[in-house]
């Protein structure tokens, strides 16, 4: 009653009398006014992104300071993998009720990166599309080729007026596509930066304006780059937020950037000044990254103790084929930390729907303890364990989806599958528990079940190990301990 009186008396006080008519031209002038509001805004946007342009391009026009690389990391040494443990079936005694004291680690998730400023849809009467495939996906940007600008060379002048010519309404449409293809693909940051270098590749064949489109790309989309120079060569550095294993960097004055093309450098040229409003690459994997797909032979994966707990399931090769290009890295500075992206990427269609039905079906109307014992058996003995130095040469952790497509797997990989299983089926808090030569995972249950368990912020964790073979939730594996490992909880 307060809201239609207040209504009723501003409208007397204007001395307004609405009929229906009146109040249907009342709305289209306010929808015309939101318009001009929007239109305004947008031009604005677009004069700011223009003038960023137009700095950063005379930032690239003065000398480029000559800087020394950093040595390139290398993954930690680690200590010999622990063989798997087979508990004889016999063995039912129920484990003890045991809490743990342990040092706890709880990595954070960067911010993902924003584009400078939001790039307008300009329709053209008679548009030119460009296209491209990345991991089998067909991908195309509105660009007329009539005016695509050329680099005149690698020096610092040459390479100012590229960018000027690049950040012209001709390129506009490039920017808003590829971030209308991200979001329709919703491809995490590292399948961005893939997706943008082979859209580079196809429009610049040539390697030095191939590196500056690139960079100029994903500076546009909010990613911090450099430039760099090296024997007349135009080097394209990435700002990553983690360290990337094997990779040339130099720590600049906004965090690091990496040579992400290879190659042995001791020392660069480099325009050491930060495009605005970008932020470093994120390595973390929490996207859906929807690729063309592309399925594999089926395969056949059932528990040993719940037979019918299995599943026929076909995987994405599209996708393990972006997997493999994915980096080794480190986050915070820890060699275990990444495990936690690993199990944050969730499985294709065509192997997760299989998979977690053919297991849900079995979980039906369990409790929380025999639902889990079902999933940890499925994950202990539906897999053959093999070393990563065995197969690969290696040390090569595997995303979800690759645990279920190569024929061998070992501790971090089922321990990775099992998190993303019982978050999946469960809907329950996970954590990696890391002893010397040996990952095994941990299960905050909300049924009070017995057996070893970390106490983390008031909630049990319970250890949970995939490679002890047959041994129940709450046993940890003979040999490991607790009181020494290292837990890695999600933020």
């Amino acid at each position: 009653m307060k809201r239609i009186i207040t209504i009723c008396t501003l409208f007397f006080l204007g001395g307004i009398t609405l009929s229906a008519q009146n109040f249907e031209s009342y709305k289209r002038q306010q929808q015309k006014a939101f318009g001009a509001y929007k239109q305004r805004t947008q031009e604005e946007w677009e004069a700011y992104r223009r003038k960023v342009n137009a700095e950063f391009a005379e930032f690239l026009g003065r000398p480029w300071e000559q800087k020394q690389v950093e040595k390139p990391k290398t993954e930690p040494r680690k200590e010999p993998d622990v063989p798997p443990v087979v508990l004889p079936e016999i063995d039912v005694t129920i484990p003890e009720d045991r809490p743990i004291d342990v040092n706890v680690n709880f990595p954070k998730l960067e911010e993902e990166p924003k584009p400078v400023a939001p790039v307008p849809y300009r329709p053209k009467p008679a548009e030119q599309v460009l296209s491209f495939t990345f991991y089998g996906t067909t991908g195309s940007v509105r660009f007329d080729h009539r005016e695509k600008v050329s680099l005149s060379g690698s020096d610092e002048k040459a390479v100012s007026r590229f960018w000027k010519a690049l950040s012209g309404e001709a390129y506009d449409n490039i920017v808003a596509d590829c971030q209308r293809i991200r979001q329709e693909r919703e491809l995490c940051d590292w399948a961005y930066y893939k997706m943008t270098e082979k859209l580079a590749e196809v429009l610049y064949p040539a390697h030095n304006e191939r590196a500056v489109f690139h960079a100029w790309l994903l500076s546009q989309s909010g990613f911090s780059i450099r430039l760099g120079r090296e024997n007349g060569n135009i080097r394209l550095l990435l700002g990553t937020s983690a360290l990337i294993f094997r990779k040339p960097y130099w720590k600049l004055k906004d965090g690091n950037f990496t040579l992400m093309d290879g190659g042995k450098v001791e020392s660069m040229s480099i325009m050491d000044v930060p495009f605005p409003q970008t932020t470093p690459l994120r390595l973390r994997m929490k996207a859906a990254n929807r690729l063309t797909p592309s399925p594999s032979p089926v395969r056949e994966l059932a528990s040993k103790r719940y037979p019918n707990a299995s599943a026929s399931v076909s995987c994405d090769k599209n996708l393990l084929a972006f997997l493999e290009d994915y980096p080794s890295f480190s986050l915070n500075g820890s060699g275990n930390a990444d495990y936690l992206n690993y199990a944050d990427m969730a499985l294709s269609e065509g192997a997760g729907a299989p998979l977690l039905n053919g297991l849900r079906t079995q979980m039906a109307g369990k409790s929380e303890a025999d639902a889990a014992n079902i999933l940890l058996n499925f994950v202990q003995t539906a897999f053959e364990y093999k070393t990563d130095p065995e197969v690969w040469g290696r040390e090569r952790p595997f995303f979800p989806e690759e645990t279920l497509y190569y024929p061998y797997c070992d501790c971090e990989d089922r321990a990775i599958l099992f998190c993303r299983l019982v978050r999946d089926l469960m809907g329950l808090e996970t954590a990696f528990v890391s002893y010397p030569g040996h990952l095994a995972a941990a299960v905050h249950f909300k049924e009070n079940i017995p057996g070893d368990y970390f106490l983390i912020e008031s909630k049990r964790y319970l250890v949970c190990d995939p490679t002890y073979i047959n041994a129940s939730i709450g046993r940890t594996m003979p040999g490991m301990s607790n009181a020494t490992a290292e837990v890695f909880v999600w933020e």
